[in-house]
């Protein structure tokens, strides 16, 4: 049995450099543009309580940080599938 590790990190770590694989039984990408308006209100706000004015750029590397839920992903004959977050990732990804 694989092991299961469960590591913070944010979409730089995750997406960087890295393909990821969907598997067969996933459903197609459904989000509709209420649910893309939503998670980009979310993060925009999240953005928004941290920033001030004048900031230098290089100070959002300490903004609040956002949940983004869990993505789980699957390591399988050298792949990685994701098992859960596929819309969001995708929705991001776009």
């Amino acid at each position: 049995m694989q092991e299961i590790r469960a590591d913070a990190k944010n979409l730089r770590a995750l997406l960087g450099g890295t393909k990821f694989s969907v598997d067969y039984y996933q459903r197609e990408y459904g989000w509709q543009s209420e649910h893309v308006t939503e998670l980009i209100k979310d993060l925009a706000e999240e953005f928004k309580e941290s920033h001030r004015p004048g900031n230098d750029r290089s100070a959002v590397e300490h903004y609040h940080r956002y949940f983004l839920g869990s993505i789980i992903i699957s390591n399988r004959d050298g792949k990685k599938f994701i098992v859960d977050g596929q819309q969001r990732l995708t929705t991001l990804t776009l």
